[in-house]
């Protein structure tokens, strides 16, 4: 460890996100590549239906799909989806990985961070698919509990013409989206270091969103102002690839190849801001545990023989946890 860990604030945090992020630019943005690369694949596989190119002529005249072309235009946007996520959630624990060796101070590749998931995908996946049916869930129970409301908008609809009605429909959807929103972003950030205590900490699934729960309670609106920073360097970066990107395609006069094209601008947006919110997280996440668990003090202990140490013993120390 090439310094000591101690309690930053929310600046200090995004200053050395970027500090780590440009002294280990090959290795960050490396990783990161298999997240977009896994999204490209997913669009590329749904391509024909998204530039409507092998599908325009046929429902211009007004000739049904077959059942066989539905399911397996079906089939490949759900084995695109699932190779996107799984990609995305790999590239994610990988990074996390990077940096819990670059902040500590030790030695990482690309290859290594990867290998260092060995024995904990199943965990990984797991993880993520119980944050997502949680996401899932809040976004039903936000629904179920709009139906009085959609029921008093369609008797208010009755009555209500014009201008007056379109008012009411967009507040009402607008409100509805808010919600939604909000719900989401709640679940997000409380399971915001759930991936972290799973694969630094080597925990299941369920222990992994309890931990993350623990050490998240009160640094949740940190979360979320680290994320809207990177986000809005996303957006703003992959606005602007994107925008030259529609600018060459329109140049091919071909819809494939411009389609491809903007995923490619897309994959590069994806690969050089990916990994920023990860980094940041994951600072976050270490700076929680110097806060309420004294982490730098383990640490410091675990470098050390356990038995010159006193009223310590080898099995307080775990290793796996660092």
């Amino acid at each position: 460890m090439t310094e000591p860990l101690r309690p930053m604030s929310t600046g200090q945090v995004l200053d050395h996100t970027f500090a780590l992020y440009r002294k280990n630019f090959l290795l960050f943005v490396g990783i990161a590549t298999v997240g977009p690369a896994a999204s490209v694949i997913f669009q590329l596989i749904t391509v024909g239906a998204n530039v409507t190119s092998p599908f325009g002529a046929r429902m211009a005249a007004g000739t049904k799909l077959g059942i066989g072309t539905g399911i397996a235009a079906g089939a490949s946007v759900v084995v695109g989806y699932l190779i996107m996520l799984a990609g995305l959630a790999i590239s994610h624990a990988a990074t996390v990985k990077a940096v819990a060796a670059v902040h500590l101070g030790r030695q990482t590749t690309v290859i290594g961070a990867y290998k260092a998931l060995r024995g904990r995908i199943l965990s990984l996946f797991g993880t993520c698919v119980l944050i997502l049916l949680l996401m899932v869930v809040a976004v039903i129970g936000v629904t179920l509990a709009m139906v009085p409301v959609f029921i008093g908008i369609g008797m208010l609809g009755r009555t209500a013409t014009g201008p007056a009605a379109a008012i009411i429909g967009g507040l009402v959807a607008l409100v509805i989206v808010a919600l939604l929103f909000v719900a989401i972003i709640a679940i997000y950030v409380r399971y915001a270091f759930a991936i972290q205590a799973c694969v630094v900490e080597n925990l299941r699934p369920r222990a992994s969103l309890k931990r993350s729960v623990f050490l998240s309670k009160g640094s949740r609106p940190r979360v979320i102002a680290i994320y809207f920073v990177f986000f809005l360097l996303s957006v703003i970066l992959g606005i602007g690839l994107n925008a030259l990107a529609v600018g060459a395609g329109s140049l091919l006069h071909n819809k494939i190849a411009a389609a491809v094209v903007v995923y490619l601008a897309g994959f590069i947006a994806g690969s050089l801001t990916g990994p920023l919110a990860t980094i940041g997280i994951s600072l976050l996440y270490y700076d929680e545990r110097v806060r309420k668990e004294a982490f730098d003090l383990q640490l410091m202990l675990s470098s050390l023989d356990p038995t010159e140490v006193p009223g310590v013993t080898p099995t307080q120390i775990n290793p796996a946890q660092i």
